[in-house]
């Protein structure tokens, strides 16, 4: 999609962003975050995953929100900006933080249909040149963003 952006360059002010996995309050329960958030509101007691121990670059779409703004407001046109917490967080983290938030803690079954011979164990961007363009972005850590989404329909 970045190289058909760049055939109207010349033509339209395009920023390119390269967003990271970002999550929130109202996202399908068919990806992974609010998969895990949906059976601890639920109460239910297992869980089926894929490899646990990955690592993604998990951000609040809420924060994914302003940074869009602040790039309209301040951004170049031409430029590429990674939009990204910066951290990374595995799944096993992931379901520690919603076994504290929830008070109890989930049986993981790892399915082997779920799981990505070639997944890339780490995946974490770097947000250097975002800050720098558009500065505090009200970043919100991955916790709170499980609690809102935890306690929220």
């Amino acid at each position: 999609m970045e190289y058909m952006a760049r055939i109207w360059m010349d033509r339209l002010p395009i920023i390119l962003s390269r967003t990271f996995n970002y999550t929130g309050v109202g996202q399908s329960p068919q990806f992974l975050i609010p998969k895990i958030v949906g059976h601890f509101r639920r109460g239910e007691e297992e869980i089926e995953l894929g490899n646990i121990d990955i690592e993604r670059d998990f951000s609040d779409v809420r924060m994914v929100a302003r940074a869009y703004v602040a790039l309209l407001v301040n951004g170049t046109a031409g430029e590429v900006f990674n939009v990204c917490s910066g951290k990374a967080h595995s799944l096993k983290e992931v379901l520690a933080m919603m076994a504290e938030i929830a008070g109890y803690e989930i049986k993981v079954r790892v399915n082997p249909t779920f799981v990505r011979a070639n997944d890339v164990k780490r995946l974490q961007g770097n947000a250097g040149k975002l800050k720098q363009v558009i500065g505090d972005w009200g970043e919100i850590p991955l916790r709170d963003t499980l609690r809102w989404m935890y306690t929220n329909d």
